[in-house]
């Protein structure tokens, strides 16, 4: 102790204190962690911390049972028509219905009872490209015939058929031509048309005689009228042949 006082500085109290409590132990072995205590007060919550992240999505749940049915909404606008179906197996005819009333008699259609019959039994001389004009009516029941012009009057819009038959004689008394003795049918009203065309087989000489044979079917429009014209190269002739020297019929069929 004397030591320590002797050595006169600033630490000699720390010293002496030291001194007298001695030099420390060494550390000793930690006890057992004691029971715990009670659970204090909880402290006020702090304010809530920004959002984190937001994590990946869970694998998605069963199905739910099925909710109420909500109430129907508004029908939407019509979408286009689909392609048609394959038709049906045809059903079994019905039984037939009751006969209705009879409908009112529609207007009355065209008469077909439309016909002539000409004939000729003279010796009737006539120029190449003149009209030959039969000089006997045997029959008109609406379709009329004119000797003095030798025309045809149709009566109303139609089809016709026309046969004609001319015993002809070669009557070119100049140059004594042999020729075809031809007849042509032809349209005069409303305007000149070939209708049809007939003639002898062979050339035939100054004098010789020979048949004309023809027929046409054609349509034809109310009040057109029709002509027989000699479309030979030389002057004719019409022939008796057994009374007639020729003959036309001309009737509506259609």
């Amino acid at each position: 102790m004397e030591e320590i006082f002797l050595n006169n500085n600033k630490d000699c109290l720390c010293n002496l204190i030291k001194y007298l409590k001695g030099c420390p132990g060494p550390t000793g072995q930690t006890g057992p962690t004691g029971p715990t205590g009670p659970q204090g007060t909880p402290g006020i919550t702090g304010p809530t911390g920004p959002q984190g992240a937001t994590g990946p999505a869970g694998a998605t749940g069963p199905t739910g049972p099925q909710g109420a049915t909500g109430p129907a909404g508004a029908t939407g606008p019509t979408g286009p028509t689909g392609p048609q179906g394959t038709p049906g197996i045809t059903g079994p005819t019905g039984p037939q219905g009751a006969t209705g009333p009879a409908g009112a008699t529609g207007p009355t259609g065209p008469s077909f009872n439309e016909a002539a019959m000409i004939h000729d039994e003279s010796e009737l001389q006539i120029p190449s490209n003149n009209v030959i004009r039969f000089n006997t009516t045997n029959l008109n029941n609406g379709i009329t015939y004119n000797p003095a012009n030798g025309e045809f009057t149709i009566p109303n819009d139609g089809q016709y058929i026309i046969n004609w038959w001319v015993n002809v004689r070669n009557n070119n008394t100049l140059t004594r031509t042999c020729a075809p003795l031809g007849i042509e049918l032809h349209r005069y009203w409303p305007t000149d048309e070939l209708i049809a065309h007939s003639s002898t087989h062979n050339r035939l000489f100054f004098n010789e005689t020979g048949s004309i044979v023809g027929n046409a079917i054609f349509n034809a429009q109310k009040g057109s009228t029709y002509r027989f014209i000699n479309s030979s190269p030389v002057n004719i002739e019409l022939v008796p042949n057994d009374l007639y020297s020729a003959s036309v019929s001309i009737t509506r069929i259609n």
